[in-house]
């Protein structure tokens, strides 16, 4: 998805759709206030609403960067649908679902989640998640996205489907999750020293076993997690924060 700047303006893209009223298919399709949108970049939260804006798909795009101000406004405005960004899901996200889920009955929650790790990812599936979005998606479809999950349709973004599965009854399946329970103890021991960076030699002597035992191991968790090299293994435990970059 593009960012906005100051030397250019956000979202290029919609520069041919304009400014259109909603239709009347739209109108019976948005409940409530509408949408809102939570990021923790102001930045971009205003430039996604007032892109979006420009489709007229939603009555009222409300906006805000901060997690206790999503509280406020899912009790005041009571939107349809609330979109979070990646830093308001790590600050409040089972705050903002508890409330969701005491007053909000019918509002759907949707989460960017290029940047949240797999266990993140796994947190959020696992609660009343209608959508999981990418900012790599253009303006247009990020509309349509969102205009499905308003009607209750699960969406998952294509940029997404090697980390996420969307079942066929509607729920979603962190990919990553679910292969990490196939990881035994032994595994888990290797892996970490590995993405410390630890030659195979010094894993085999710190854990008491064989060298070409370190390296079935090894082989193993890459097939696992989905790491090609050594290099995989370690950016893929940096972005799960199991070691520091």
């Amino acid at each position: 998805m593009n960012t906005a700047d100051s030397s250019s303006p956000p979202f290029p893209e919609i520069s041919n759709v304009g400014t259109r009223p909603s239709t009347d298919t739209e109108k019976n399709s948005i409940h409530g206030s509408g949408l809102l949108l939570a990021d923790g970049n102001k930045l971009n939260t205003e430039a996604i609403a007032w892109s979006l804006s420009a489709y007229g798909g939603f009555q009222d795009i409300q906006s805000t960067s901060q997690a206790q101000e999503v509280l406020s406004a899912i009790r005041t405005k009571r939107p349809s649908v609330v979109l979070l960004g990646e830093r308001i899901v790590t600050e409040g996200v089972r705050e903002i679902l508890s409330e969701l889920a005491v007053r909000m009955g019918e509002t759907k929650v949707v989460v960017f989640a290029d940047e949240l790790t797999d266990r993140q990812i796994d947190l959020v599936v696992h609660n009343r998640v209608t959508g999981l979005l990418s900012r790599q998606d253009s303006m247009r479809n990020l509309n349509e996205q969102l205009l499905r999950i308003a009607n209750g349709t699960p969406v998952l973004s294509p940029f997404l489907k090697e980390r996420v599965e969307l079942t066929r009854d509607g729920q979603f399946r962190c990919i990553a999750s679910a292969h990490l329970k196939k990881l035994t103890d032994r595994q888990w021991d290797v892996l970490l020293r590995i993405a410390e960076g630890r030659r195979v030699s010094e894993v085999a002597l710190d854990l008491s076993i064989s060298a070409k035992a370190v390296e079935s191991h090894k082989y193993r968790i890459m097939k696992t997690i989905g790491a090609s090299d050594r290099v995989g293994l370690c950016r893929w435990a940096i972005r799960e924060g199991l070691i520091e970059a």
